[in-house]
């Protein structure tokens, strides 16, 4: 589906998951919105971050109906894409800025699911893209959303003070929260790991 298809006189910011399952099965998911003004990795990563914590705390796998439901599911002030995507945003040029989702089961040990990310960017009209970002579990994707945020908040502060603007601090500040949060699910995600080490560590001394 590209632009003409969603109807939307703009570049898009296209979010898509491929899922497994348990037995390997794979399914795929893609949403798309408008790049502008809230298509960017800053903006957009969080909802990736929320759905990986909540399926940390619910104790659940994975699905497409579920990372459907959860974006498309609008809450806060940051639209997230929820109009449905059936291109390959890689290969749609009306796509300045991709999320490409792997997804898999929770680990049994940290209970975090598996979650690697590849974000491709692209200046409008530009081909092919210009950058691609990769990284790999919840830990690593929770800290690229807070450097990303944190750079986004430094930017609105540059152009609030540039413009005297109100609303450019009142986004740097969302910006911030937003980055603090992340970086709190980072560090939970680390000390997960950490303690999983240690478990192994300890039961290694005692064999």
């Amino acid at each position: 589906m590209l632009r003409s298809e969603l109807r939307l006189n703009a570049p898009l910011f296209v979010a898509q998951a491929a899922v497994s399952n348990h037995t390997g099965l794979i399914a795929r998911a893609g949403l798309a919105m408008p790049a502008v003004p809230f298509g960017s990795p800053a903006w957009q990563l969080p909802s990736l971050v929320a759905y990986l914590h909540r399926l940390h705390q619910d104790e659940e796998d994975p699905s497409p109906e579920l990372w459907r439901a959860h974006t498309e599911r609008q809450s806060g002030p940051v639209p997230r894409p929820h109009r449905r995507y059936q291109a390959d945003g890689l290969h749609d040029p009306d796509a300045v800025c991709v999320l490409d989702i792997q997804l898999g089961p929770r680990d049994e040990e940290t209970g975090w699911p598996a979650a690697s990310l590849a974000v491709i960017q692209q200046e409008e009209g530009a081909c092919p893209f210009g950058r691609v970002t990769r990284r790999h579990g919840a830990e690593a994707i929770a800290a690229y959303a807070a450097e990303e945020l944190t750079a986004e908040h430094a930017a609105l502060m540059d152009r609030a003070r540039q413009h005297q603007d109100a609303y450019f601090v009142r986004l740097a500040n969302l910006a911030q929260r937003a980055a603090d949060w992340a970086d709190k699910v980072r560090a939970a995600a680390h000390a997960d790991a950490i303690h999983v080490q240690a478990d192994h560590a300890r039961t290694r001394i005692t064999r």
